[in-house]
């Protein structure tokens, strides 16, 4: 009897990115105030992911590891500063994170987090 064994199963590539937390509340925040915080997370596909752009308002500075392949089961984070100095008004923020990777039909893989404040004057 013969029969043909496939070493490698057809399984179709997960890119996925999965986050401790994707709504930070700063609460009460004074105009001219920062406030910071880590954003961890972890690659719980199965290929490496890479982060190509992470945009957000200009109030907004963002350290994130640019140009680094996150391995599939390995954590990572993106730290984000805010700057109060030039808001009017109490806000959600949104911050858009980009891949390098594609989804099975070749479009742009996305997430958004956000933190959110309520600003004193």
């Amino acid at each position: 009897m013969t029969g043909v064994v496939s070493l490698s199963p057809d399984i179709e590539d997960k890119v996925e990115l999965t986050f401790e937390e994707k709504l930070v509340d700063f609460g009460e925040v004074r105009r001219g105030e920062k406030r910071e915080h880590t954003f961890y997370f972890e690659n719980t596909g199965n290929v490496d992911i890479e982060i190509d752009l992470v945009s957000s308002c200009d109030c907004t500075t963002i350290d994130w590891p640019e140009g680094k392949k996150i391995k599939p089961g390995a954590r990572d984070s993106l730290h984000a500063i805010f700057d109060s100095t030039d808001k009017e008004e109490s806000e959600t923020v949104d911050i858009d994170i980009i891949l390098t990777n594609t989804d099975k039909n070749g479009n742009p893989v996305f997430y958004t987090i956000q933190y959110k404040f309520v600003l004193i004057q």
